[in-house]
């Protein structure tokens, strides 16, 4: 059976003493990570954990987080990663709706956790990530019956549009996933490999199990911070890293990015939104990798689509094709399947899709109708198959019977060099039915009006295109993990007239 629990053991006995992971000051062993997920295990069952209870995890990225994921995954239980950037409501959500029976807690949370515990009835524990916590608790293998289709992890989408929801994936899914993740990067057991991303995040535990699953090292920041991660490259000689796009232009800008050593890069890679071509060509010019490579995915889908290294000068602002194992369609808005060159939501079908969504029936069924996840995103699929993201299903803009994809918009105000960031969305106008919304970030002191804005969009594509309204603002808002720009935020703001 395919069991993520089987890998850290597997590892433990035939190459014990390889490096793992590095995270902060820890450099901790195959062996050594097995035995303090054995003692983590072991102690959730001595709490009365089994397999299906869920476990929530409140922390930062600490040592002994990895732990805890194969820790559940051997006692077969479900690991519910908190969002750490979550208010206390949020967290009373979270726990409550997944009804976890143990709360593990880092230290710069224990009074959060303590504060809270009276408002999660599920929550017969609590149980602090450290050593000391662990330390009495059996380092031997637990005995539990799990099944390679159980669910192992509940990670919780961002909820931008109401209640966050829980998305199950099985030990299958994701050991299927690690070794195609690792087949397509190519990366074995001599490779060191670089993680941004918080450990809530799908990224988070997805990434350095790739790493895990071939028996490499995963070096896991505690921030995503530009100096942190050239540092880590350098320190560890990393040979793979993936960055969001934000982070890789922080980086770029770093004052002291010419002084770090990146010459032991062989692979970098990018995705989670869209990118234009000026970002990707700087992207290579200033990483000394022998390849770079674009994916797309989900956390309810995994990877969907891959744009691999000979294509990536040449398709730049594509996300590939659909990856190994993968089925895509692109369907209109009736479901027939669209042709080259028409934009539609993309659908896909593989072994890495989700199980469901916690308590969500009909988010689930509406999520995987037809057995196939309808992403919400939209694409336009070329002549060689390679798709461009066009925006998501609900940010695509009706305005007087003509449909505006945002992503072409911004990819235009992206052309001028005064323009750092963009986010355009439609909001309700009482004659065109939706109005096109430029939010737009200019690049340091740069001077750009609203006229100049709308002046270049409509030179450059259709009249009914260009923005009717051009804001101005500091900042875009984003999700904290992947940098995927919140325009249901933008929209907001702007009909409640706090954006002009």
């Amino acid at each position: 059976m395919l069991l993520l629990g089987d890998i850290l053991r597997r590892h433990s006995r035939y190459r014990g003493d390889k490096l793992a992971y590095v995270l902060g000051d820890a450099r901790v062993t195959y062996r050594q990570m097995n035995r303090r997920a054995n003692r983590i295990a072991n102690l959730l069952a001595g709490l009365g954990v089994s397999r299906g209870d869920r476990v929530a995890i409140l922390a930062g990225n600490a040592p002994l987080y990895p732990e805890c994921y194969f820790a559940c995954a051997k006692l077969g239980a479900i690991l519910v990663p908190q969002n750490s950037r979550w208010k206390a409501e949020e967290i009373v959500y979270g726990v409550s709706q997944s009804a976890s029976k143990v709360l593990i807690h880092g230290a710069d949370f224990t009074e959060m956790a303590r504060d809270l515990k009276g408002r999660l009835p599920s929550a017969e524990a609590l149980v602090a990530l450290d050593d000391a916590s662990f330390a009495a608790a059996s380092d031997r293998e637990p005995r539990a019956a799990v099944d390679e289709h159980d669910p192992h992890v509940m990670l919780y989408t961002s909820g931008t549009t109401g209640d966050p929801k829980g998305v199950l994936s099985s030990h299958r899914s994701y050991v299927l996933a690690a070794a195609q993740s690792q087949s397509g990067l190519r990366l074995g057991e001599e490779d060191v490999g670089v993680s941004m991303f918080p450990m809530f995040h799908m990224g988070g535990w997805a990434l350095p199990l790739g790493l895990w699953w071939s028996g490499a090292t995963a070096v896991i920041l505690p921030k995503a911070e530009p100096d942190a991660c050239l540092a880590a490259i350098e320190r560890e000689r990393a040979t793979y890293f993936y960055g969001i796009p934000t982070l890789f232009q922080w980086m770029m800008e770093a004052p002291r990015f010419g002084s770090y050593d990146l010459g032991s890069l062989r692979l970098i890679a990018s995705g989670t939104s869209a990118m234009s071509e000026e970002q990707v060509r700087a992207i290579r010019e200033h990483f000394p990798a022998e390849a770079m490579i674009i994916i797309y995915g989900s956390t309810e889908a995994g990877q969907v689509t891959m744009l691999r290294p000979p294509d990536v000068l040449r398709k730049p602002t594509s996300v590939g094709r659909p990856a190994l194992n993968v089925d895509v369609r692109i369907v209109d808005r009736a479901g027939n399947d669209a042709g080259d060159g028409e934009a539609g939501e993309i659908l896909c079908r593989s072994e890495f899709l989700m199980l469901g969504y916690w308590k969500m029936p009909e988010a689930t069924e509406e999520a995987l109708a037809g057995g196939w996840y309808h992403t919400g995103d939209l694409a336009v699929r070329d002549e060689e198959g390679f798709l461009h993201i066009a925006g998501r299903v609900k940010d695509m803009i009706k305005t007087g019977g003509e449909n505006v994809f945002p992503a072409e918009v911004e990819a235009v105000l992206r052309e001028l060099p005064s323009v750092r960031e963009a986010a355009v969305f439609g909001v309700p106008d009482p004659v065109w039915g939706e109005s096109v919304v430029a939010a737009v970030v200019r690049d340091g002191a740069a001077e750009l009006t609203a006229d100049e804005v709308v002046a270049h969009v409509k030179k450059r594509i259709a009249g009914y295109k260009k923005p009717r309204h051009v804001v101005f603002i500091p900042e875009l808002p984003k999700t904290a993990a992947t940098g995927r720009v919140q325009k249901t935020i933008l929209r907001e703001a702007f009909v409640a007239g706090l954006l002009k």
